[in-house]
């Protein structure tokens, strides 16, 4: 009797457990006709940085950041020809300072929000958003103190040298990130000695800060270029994208003081 209860459990725990195997199997395909492999890849991706990443996410991340970036340089574009084009708004831009304080001071603290809110979507993109009009309406108020061809001829420029300094840093093999360390102390050099312009001013002052600016802005473009691929993660193309925006827009703007400068020379 005993023999025979002994087989009679073997026989239902070897069934019990083909049917646990069974529906392990079943739940294992489900789970992978469900998620395919591309989508769990991007699961485990999150947090890491782009460069080890799958490269169907780092393409993704690519399309977003410079699609962002694309979609801030129109924004800003546009509001800089409204601001040249229409008389009356330049007449009072340049007669309420008032402007670029608060957009200055209001796209400074959105900068921090931005920090802190990158990974929130889509909390983050109204917030670029938001950003990017402020930045807009700082760089339009600026440019209508220029001549129409200097403001062209420094747009032409900043794009083409950025587009030259992107295809260079993606094509080379040379790990930029050495540059970090000296391109902030470089800008803080930079702040300093603008700030002592107030009280020590020279002929060529313009000419020799525009163009240690402009210099500057575009070791930058190669460190933020190089940098969004190793140490962002695939979940912050908004920082990124603001990243390579503001060194556009800086890079544009000392162009556009190097270009007036030359012309007063």
């Amino acid at each position: 009797m005993e023999e025979v209860m002994e087989e009679v459990m073997e026989e239902l725990m070897e069934e019990v457990m083909e049917e646990v195997v069974e529906e392990v199997r079943r739940s294992l395909t489900t789970t992978t006709d469900k998620y395919p492999r591309g989508s769990i890849e991007d699961d485990f991706n999150y947090g890491t940085n782009v460069s080890t990443a799958s490269v169907q996410v780092r393409m993704d991340f690519l399309r977003k950041v410079y699609s962002l970036l694309s979609l801030q340089l129109l924004l800003t574009t546009a509001t800089s020809a409204l601001f040249l084009l229409c008389a009356p708004l330049k007449e009072y831009v340049h007669n309420s300072p008032a402007v670029v304080l608060v957009s200055a001071l209001g796209s400074l603290v959105l900068l921090l929000v931005l920090f802190i809110y990158r990974h929130q979507h889509p909390v983050n993109l109204y917030l670029l958003l938001t950003f990017t009009l402020l930045e807009a309406v700082s760089v339009a108020t600026t440019v209508t103190f220029y001549d129409y061809s200097t403001v062209l001829q420094a747009l032409v420029l900043t794009c083409a040298v950025f587009a030259g300094l992107t295809a260079f840093t993606f094509q080379s093999k040379r790990d930029f990130s050495k540059l970090g360390a000296g391109l902030f102390a470089g800008l803080l050099i930079l702040l300093i000695a603008g700030f002592s312009r107030l009280w020590f001013q020279w002929d060529s002052s313009d000419l020799l800060f525009s163009s240690l600016g402009a210099f500057l802005f575009c070791g930058f473009i190669v460190f933020d270029t190089f940098s969004l691929m190793k140490t962002l993660s695939p979940e912050e193309h908004v920082l990124a994208s603001i990243n390579l925006y503001l060194d556009l827009l800086n890079l544009f703007m000392h162009l556009l003081r190097l270009l007036e400068a030359l012309k007063r020379h």
